[in-house]
C-alpha cells in the first residue's frame, strides 16, 4: 500500500485536529486523506462517497460563517450555471448508472461547498473562494481523465491543485482564520 498521496493530508487532518477549535475542518481533511487512501486502492465508490462527507463538513464549516448578499447570491447563481453546464457535459460521459448518480450526487455537494465559500464573512473571503476553486478544478481534472479524455500531465495537475487547496484550508484554519 503506497500512502505517498495520502500522508501530506493526513499530516494536515492531525495538525489541524491537534491545534483546537472546532473540529469540522480536521475532520473534512481526515476524511480526505481517507479518501485519497480509497483511490491508492482503486475503490473509487469509496473515494467519492469519502469526499462527499469530506465536503458535507467543508459545507457546515464555512457555512456557520455565512453572510448573504444580493451580489453573493449571483456570484452563486453564475457559478451554479457554470457548473451544470462542465458537470453535466463530464456525466454524459459516464456509462454505468451506479457511477453517474456517485458523480451527479458529489457534483452537487462540491459545488454547495464552493458556493459556501462564496458566503463567507472573512477578510480571507478570496482565498477561501480560490482555494475551494482548486479543489474543483483537481476533481474536475480527475473526472475528465477518468471519463472524458485522458491528458497529458494529469497526475501532477490533479495533485499539486489538490495539496495547494487543502493546505490552504488548513492554514486559514490554524490562522484562526
Amino acid at each position: 500500500m503506497d500512502i505517498t498521496k495520502t500522508a501530506p493530508v493526513l499530516f494536515l487532518g492531525i495538525s489541524t485536529w491537534l491545534s483546537g477549535g472546532k473540529k469540522l475542518l480536521p475532520v473534512a481533511l481526515l476524511l480526505s486523506a481517507a479518501g485519497d487512501l480509497a483511490g491508492e486502492e482503486h475503490s473509487f465508490l469509496m473515494q467519492i462517497s469519502l469526499f462527499a462527507l469530506a465536503h458535507i463538513a467543508y459545507i457546515f464549516h464555512f457555512g456557520a460563517r455565512a453572510g448573504f448578499s444580493r451580489r453573493k447570491a449571483i456570484y452563486i447563481a453564475i457559478w451554479a450555471v457554470c457548473l451544470l453546464l462542465i458537470g453535466g457535459y463530464i456525466i454524459s460521459h459516464i456509462d454505468t448508472v451506479v457511477i453517474k448518480v456517485a458523480c451527479s450526487v458529489y457534483m452537487l455537494l462540491i459545488g454547495t461547498m464552493v458556493a459556501t465559500t462564496f458566503t463567507i464573512r472573512s477578510a480571507y473571503r478570496w482565498l477561501y473562494i480560490a482555494s475551494a476553486m482548486l479543489f474543483l478544478f483537481s476533481d474536475s481534472c480527475i473526472a475528465w481523465n477518468k471519463f472524458v479524455e485522458h491528458f497529458a500531465h494529469a497526475g501532477v495537475i490533479i495533485m499539486s491543485t489538490y495539496f495547494a487547496a487543502q493546505g490552504i484550508f488548513a492554514w486559514l484554519y490554524l490562522k484562526k482564520e
